[in-house]
């Protein structure tokens, strides 16, 4: 059995180790007796695929893991428990060696073996068409040496001191699928019509893109059974039908519960409310590379812009300084949500303790935008989605009216967000709304600020292609220190770099409101997620 030093994982490298048993993680309530009958939800995360790694993004997390398993995965404290993986050791700084757990089939009957891992692996970067690969999560395996069918060696290119915590988003699938494509995926896997094939306590019996997937309890699941025999996934943009369909019994829980329902809902004794806060950011990213940008020009009636202001830092800091967080934060979302200095809030590991909330300035706003030459303002378009986050198209009309106080000529334009996601990853936007999870707290400035650099796995979220040396070298320099204390440190300098930058703004961190019949207990998890694992009958 291998061992975990958890307070100092990585310090004291070398030493053999032991990954603990799995209380409070994704599969907490595992075990438990089977409830006969289905449980359905109705959710506001479009799943738009059922290939495991075609995007990474919070509907695929959240669906996907009750489908597939990855080596580890992480509990509500983002803390690597073991999978698929029963434990590993340190060799060296630049190999892992990671046990493979004995005795666990596909759905399909195939024996899981390290073969799956190294075929998983070699497919991960090279996924056509992805709007956020997984390779950053693989980018530092230089090969995998396998010793057994049940013991694999990874060597890394360089020091790694999160590995087990990034192998945890990639989730296995058997070597002979591993040239399907995410098409074959979609097919799901029901009597080997489609790729869709894991080890994961349930398995796919239906899946209609934009409206429901459907799972059953898998027969073959290495671990204890599920809570549920049957689960029903209901896609419900609307926030008014999803709560008619709750009221109705249609469905037994929802997510994002409109923060005006809530009270009506507490009142109701037919049904309890649940919240919790997340590790998620709600952010905007503005075009700050390129001389012209598609969506900013001289107001109506000027002379033509000389160049894109957003690439101008004084710019960007008055664009944010504009910005009321209290405000959004108290009445228009009426309280659910708290206002963001970082990617995550400063309660996670990481973090830096030095950062606050920008405080709404808009006479200093004026005056940034004075000293960098932009007294009569800009016309700009701002891009969020419409359907996919809580109040999304309010929110950018509420910054764009701030914008506008400014001498701005503001548009504001919601996209579905099928759309949305596309066009952002090939620069069509100016300036974009989005919002970013993340379990560790480099993740965040590796994805959406490193320059781009799809050997290395960094910037692969990058989507208005931010570069800055200076922030790039320290991010590279925290991603490979192996001792935890110093890289927290390193981690939020990085932090404290970025917003001195500019790099992004923070707007808030959304807390998550779910309601469920009185019978049924909901579990938040600090990442945007709703599935069967978060829900089960109350004792």
């Amino acid at each position: 059995m291998f061992h975990i030093n958890r307070r100092n994982l990585i310090t004291s490298g070398m030493a053999l180790g032991a990954l603990a048993a799995l209380p409070g993680g994704a599969r907490a309530q595992a075990g438990a007796t089977v409830v006969a009958g289905t449980l359905t939800l109705g959710t506001k995360l479009e799943l738009n695929t059922l290939d495991p790694h075609f995007f990474n993004g919070f509907p695929q997390a959240s669906s996907h893991i009750l489908i597939f398993d990855a080596l580890f995965e992480l509990d509500e404290r983002f803390v690597a428990r073991p999978a698929l993986a029963t434990g590993y050791k340190l060799v060296s700084e630049l190999i892992w060696e990671i046990e493979l757990r004995k005795g666990v089939s596909f759905h399909n009957g195939a024996a899981f073996t390290a073969a799956d891992v190294v075929a998983t692996y070699e497919r991960v970067p090279h996924v056509p068409n992805s709007p956020n690969l997984f390779s950053q999560f693989t980018k530092s395996i230089d090969r995998i040496e396998v010793v057994n069918p049940h013991l694999i060696r990874c060597h890394t290119k360089e020091p790694n001191p999160t590995l087990p915590g990034d192998l945890a988003r990639v989730f296995i699938i058997p070597a002979a699928l591993a040239k399907a494509s995410t098409a074959d995926f979609n097919l799901g896997g029901e009597a080997g019509k489609g790729a869709c094939i894991g080890t994961g306590p349930y398995r796919v019996t239906e899946w209609v893109n934009g409206d429901r997937l459907l799972l059953e309890a898998s027969p073959t699941y290495w671990g204890p059974k599920p809570v549920w025999g049957k689960v029903v996934e209901k896609v419900i943009k609307s926030d008014p039908t999803r709560i008619a369909n709750l009221l109705s019994g249609q469905v037994d829980a929802i997510d994002e519960v409109p923060p005006a329902d809530l009270p009506r809902l507490r009142d109701d004794a037919r049904f309890g409310t649940y919240s919790g806060p997340s590790s998620v950011v709600h952010y905007i990213a503005f075009d700050s590379d390129r001389d012209d940008s598609p969506f900013i020009s001289a107001k109506d009636g000027q002379p033509p812009l000389k160049g894109n202001p957003l690439k101008d830092k004084r710019v960007r800091r008055a664009l944010s300084l504009a910005i009321n967080r209290e405000l959004i934060a108290t009445r228009l979302m009426d309280g659910s949500v708290t206002p963001a200095s970082q990617f995550m809030p400063s309660s996670f590991e990481g973090t830096s303790q030095k950062l606050k909330p920008q405080a709404f300035d808009p006479d200093l706003a004026k005056k940034l935008l004075a000293e960098a030459g932009y007294t009569d303002g800009f016309k700009i378009t701002l891009h969020a989605t419409g359907d996919r986050y809580p109040k999304d198209r309010d929110i950018a009309q509420a910054i764009g009216q701030t914008w506008t106080r400014l001498g701005l000529q503001v548009a504001i334009e919601a996209v579905p967000g099928t759309v949305f996601f596309g066009q952002a990853s090939t620069q069509k936007y100016s300036a974009f709304i989005a919002q970013y999870g993340t379990e560790e707290a480099l993740v965040g400035p590796r994805a959406l600020i490193h320059t781009v650099d799809a050997t290395r796995g960094f910037g692969t979220a990058n989507r208005t292609r931010h570069s800055n040396a200076a922030i790039d070298a320290l991010i590279q320099k925290a991603a490979v220190e192996m001792d935890k204390d110093k890289r927290n440190v390193l981690t939020a300098q990085v932090l404290e770099a970025v917003i001195e930058e500019q790099a992004f703004i923070p707007v808030f961190h959304p807390n998550w409101q779910f309601a469920a019949r009185k019978e049924l207990l909901v579990q938040s998890h600090p990442l945007r997620r709703f599935n069967a694992f978060m829900v089960k009958p109350k004792a």
